[in-house]
Formats: structure tokens, C-alpha cells, sequence
């Protein structure tokens, strides 16, 4: 019994072996953003650049063409994250406190339902448009709903024609989000 349980176990091991070493790469490489509560991988876009380093308050990460630069880039994109509290418990919330807070800037600004966006784990982002007349700038925002926060992916551009044109990239950026895991606090 002991032998057929060891031929048993050697034979699953072999076969799962076989399987994993003949799947295709998902293409799960890219950049990992962590945090508390948080983990996930975003790819950038060809022709993008994903820095940590040169983001701005509040961003996780910023991303700009290759040759250009996250102060002089004529389209971006950023990541944000915000967390779970008892204000914005829910992803609609978060989104509607987005949408209130852009819509009061002023009366000629804009906000619109876009059509969801599949992640690379499958989940569907939640994505809105908005156009701030004041300034001229056009966003396009994902919102990634996690156990205890929000990821946010933005696209913004002062110029209409090149935001059309990052259009592609940042669908991409969308498309490879792939959560990790909900990290514990250290605490």
C-alpha cells in the first residue's frame, strides 16, 4: 500500500511538472507597486516607461513616453490607490466621491461612463471620462475594485488629439493589471 501510495504521488508530480513546464507565459512580468493591503503588477505600454521615483504626492507610480519626461510628457498616465474607510467603503463610492469632487471644479466640466476594461486576472475596471474645460484636460480613469482598496489607472493629456492617440497604451496598462495579493499589516 505504502509502494502504490509513493508511485501514486511520483506520478501526480510528474504530470503536474509536465503541465506547468507547457503552459505559455501569461507574460506576468512587469512592475510590482506594494503596499499596505496591496500587491499587483502593472506592464508598461510599448513605447511607455513606468518611474516610481519621479511621481508626484499621492501617485503610486507615473508613466510617459520613452524621451520624454513625467514633468514634460504632453500625455501621462499615474496610479493612485485608495483605501477602504467608512466614507468610501465600496468602489461605486469612491467613484462617485471622484466624480462629485470633479464635477464642482467648475460648470463647463465633464464627466461620462466609458466602457469596463478587462484586467489581465480577470476582473473588469470601471472606467469614466472626464474633461476639465478650465484647464483643457482630458482623463480617462480606471477604477480597480480590491478587498481593501481601490487601484486607480488615469490617463491625462491637455492635448485632445495626442490623448486619442495614448488611448491604445492605456487600455494596455489596463489589461495588464494583475493583483498579487492583499498584504496583512505588520502591525
Amino acid at each position: 500500500m505504502k509502494r502504490l501510495k509513493t508511485t501514486l504521488s511520483i506520478v501526480f508530480l510528474l504530470s503536474v511538472s509536465a503541465s506547468v513546464l507547457s503552459q505559455k507565459s501569461d507574460g506576468t512580468d512587469g512592475t510590482i507597486l506594494l503596499g499596505l493591503h496591496y500587491g499587483f503588477i502593472l506592464k508598461g505600454p510599448d513605447g511607455w516607461l513606468i518611474d516610481s521615483a519621479a511621481r508626484p504626492e499621492g501617485s503610486e507610480a507615473v508613466l510617459y513616453r520613452e524621451g520624454s519626461s513625467w514633468k514634460n510628457a504632453v500625455a501621462v498616465m499615474y496610479v493612485r490607490v485608495i483605501y477602504k474607510n467608512e466614507m468610501q467603503a465600496t468602489v461605486e463610492k469612491v467613484i462617485s466621491n471622484d466624480v462629485s469632487d470633479f464635477l464642482k471644479q467648475s460648470r463647463e466640466t465633464k464627466a461620462w461612463e466609458s466602457p469596463n476594461l478587462a484586467t489581465r486576472d480577470k476582473k473588469q475596471a470601471v472606467v469614466k471620462g472626464f474633461y476639465d474645460a478650465p484647464n483643457k484636460n482630458h482623463e480617462l480613469v480606471a477604477f480597480i475594485d480590491e478587498p481593501k482598496v481601490v487601484v486607480i489607472l488615469v490617463l491625462s493629456s491637455r492635448d485632445k488629439d495626442e490623448f486619442e492617440k495614448s488611448l491604445p497604451a492605456f487600455k494596455a496598462l489596463v489589461g495588464s493589471y494583475f493583483f498579487v495579493k492583499e498584504l496583512v499589516d505588520p502591525r
